[in-house]
């Protein structure tokens, strides 16, 4: 089925796929070998479910840059909405709002275009049998013809009208060989049932010709709703990809500003200073434990940039909504947030948290002779454990998510370097707010990390710790 669809809608398809691009598509010398269609097709659009590399992304780019330098109805498309950017940036909360509705039709369209093609194949098998069915008809009418003519020619040499022979192998269709005999003898009962078998084997086979061309027909129309469908998921697709892109930018803007504790601070230091005692017999962890249970790190969301360029300054951790979120060191929670509901790319709610964060738990952890800050963000509304708890490494703390701005289900971890875990009780009784540990935002945040040589405080890549 799939070869079958493949083959009428690869050169359209080819072509659309070019919107999921957001960089100018001016044409490009590619360095790879792009004559392979298909596999390249089925790399850029599913891979088989698993994320592409970022050298795969770029050789992608380059061959959906080279397929659509090929269609100008396609450039218009692209040209359009890349005029509605600077619209889509003074209106990103109105637009991301829409992102919640784009996966629904995208699931629909799929939806539909599985129907579509389950009714091809329908089609297909239907087509093959009718041609089979025809070919044999005309073998079975073929060999009628020959043996009913024979033996009319030999019934008129036993009836010694040879002179009538020269005409009857002069006819110049089967119909007129008929019509000659039917002129020059008497056809017997035998001969007369033969040939009405074969004009019913002659219709059935005309019928069938008939109905061929009309599944003929109705196939591509399929193909071409496969097509159109196809293409709508994909302008879809850029769509969000825009919005994503914007986002991206604006969100990193917003952390350079800053989020800091104000309301609650007090609050949050007393309670500390209540537990001192509790805080004191803290140890540290010997290793660090994997925060999501099951859950796996994004490779175009990684630490410091995303694939786009903007900055990330932090890795997000794939796993299903609701799966369980841990402390990854033992230590205390400072910070906890709530009350936000599934989110969308644009999303700022929070409850006194870092902006588009959604509901988030903010920890101070004693690993290996060190003292970590980590914030745990997009928690699943409900789930996120209170202020003032002190925890084990693995203890559950939250669930995932997908609150605030987010555009599924995921949780977006960022590591700080403290300094040395003896200071893990005076952190926390004197800790000021300070969302990102006083290890920056923004441009500044992506300078203040650990591994371009900086003391503490700085920011430590997950990957680093959680492999990935």
């Amino acid at each position: 089925m799939a070869a079958l669809v493949r083959k009428t809608v690869y050169a359209v398809l080819g072509l659309i796929l070019s919107v999921s691009i957001l960089a100018p598509m001016a044409p490009v010398q590619a360095e790879d070998d792009f004559s392979d269609t298909d596999y390249w097709i089925n790399l850029c659009t599913s891979n088989g479910g698993v994320a592409l590399s970022p050298t795969q992304k770029k050789s992608c780019t380059a061959f959906m840059r080279q397929m659509a330098s090929q269609s100008k109805d396609l450039q218009k498309q692209i040209d359009e909405l890349d005029i509605q950017k600077a619209e889509i940036a003074e209106k990103l909360a109105e637009y991301g709002a829409q992102v919640q509705n784009y996966q629904y039709q995208v699931n629909t369209m799929n939806a539909e275009i599985a129907t579509y093609n389950g009714q091809i194949q329908v089609k297909q098998e239907e087509i093959e049998r009718l041609e089979t069915e025809i070919a044999e008809s005309e073998a079975q009418i073929q060999a009628a013809e020959e043996k009913i003519k024979d033996r009319m020619v030999r019934t008129q040499e036993t009836m010694r009208l040879n002179p009538y022979l020269d005409i009857l192998m002069g006819a110049r269709s089967f119909n007129d060989f008929i019509r000659i005999t039917n002129g020059i003898s008497d056809i017997t009962a035998y001969d007369e049932k033969t040939m009405q078998d074969l004009q019913v084997l002659i219709n059935k086979m005309n019928n069938d010709k008939i109905q061929l061309e009309k599944e003929k027909e109705d196939i591509e129309k399929l193909k071409q709703e496969v097509v159109a469908k196809q293409q709508e998921i994909l302008v879809l697709l850029y769509q969000v990809q825009l919005l994503e892109e914007e986002m991206q930018r604006q969100y990193a803007e917003l952390q350079a500003q800053g989020n800091k504790i104000a309301s609650n601070i007090a609050w949050i230091q007393q309670a500390m200073a209540d537990i001192t005692e509790k805080l004191n017999e803290v140890t540290a962890a010997g290793s660090w434990t994997y925060p999501i249970v099951g859950g796996r790190i994004n490779p175009n969301a990684g630490t410091w940039h995303y694939y786009s360029g903007a900055l990330h300054l932090g890795a997000d951790f794939v796993a299903a909504k609701g799966t369980a979120v841990v402390a990854a060191g033992n230590g205390v929670i400072l910070h906890s947030t709530d009350g936000c509901d599934d989110g969308y790319i644009g999303n700022g709610c929070t409850y006194g948290g870092a902006w588009g964060g959604g509901n988030q738990v903010f920890a101070l952890f004693k690993v290996d002779g060190g003292l970590y800050g980590m914030s745990y963000s997009h928690l699943l509304k409900g789930t996120t454990i209170a202020a003032g708890t002190v925890v084990s490494a693995g203890d559950r703390i939250a669930s995932v998510g997908t609150s605030g701005n987010s555009s599924g289900p995921h949780c977006h971890i960022e590591v700080y370097y403290l300094g040395s875990a003896d200071n893990f009780a005076r952190y926390a009784a004197n800790w000021n707010g300070d969302l990102a540990f006083n290890a920056g935002w923004g441009t500044t945040g992506y300078n203040l990390r650990c591994e371009a040589g900086n003391g503490a405080p700085c920011r430590v890549r997950p990957e680093a710790i959680f492999g990935g």
